[in-house]
């Protein structure tokens, strides 16, 4: 879907899940991945400038689910930096790192 792909861009798949993010955000809020089933679970990651995580929101998914997604995250946590820093400069935005939790 055209829509999908050019306003919620997919850093990657995995574990049967998309990681996403959306990019109104990237002009709005520091570096985060929004993670869903396509269904009715989705929860939100932020990333530090130190590379460390932090569950944001989360609706639906269990507590071993998450345990998953953030292990994914950190696993690809170069992938998403890489590739938002790229839309960044896409669109000609500035790259946002969270800087303290």
């Amino acid at each position: 879907m055209k829509i999908c792909n050019t306003f919620m861009p997919t850093f990657f798949t995995a574990l049967g899940l998309r990681f996403f993010m959306v990019m109104y955000d990237i002009f709005h809020e520091p570096l985060h991945v929004h993670i869903t089933d396509n269904n009715k679970k989705l929860c939100k990651f932020w990333i530090f400038e130190d590379g460390k995580i932090e569950l944001a929101d989360n609706k639906g998914f269990s507590k071993v689910e998450l345990q998953k997604i953030s292990t994914t995250i950190i696993e690809n946590e170069f992938l998403i930096k890489e590739k938002y820093e790229h839309l960044c400069k896409e669109v000609n935005a500035r790259a946002n790192y969270k800087k303290k939790r």
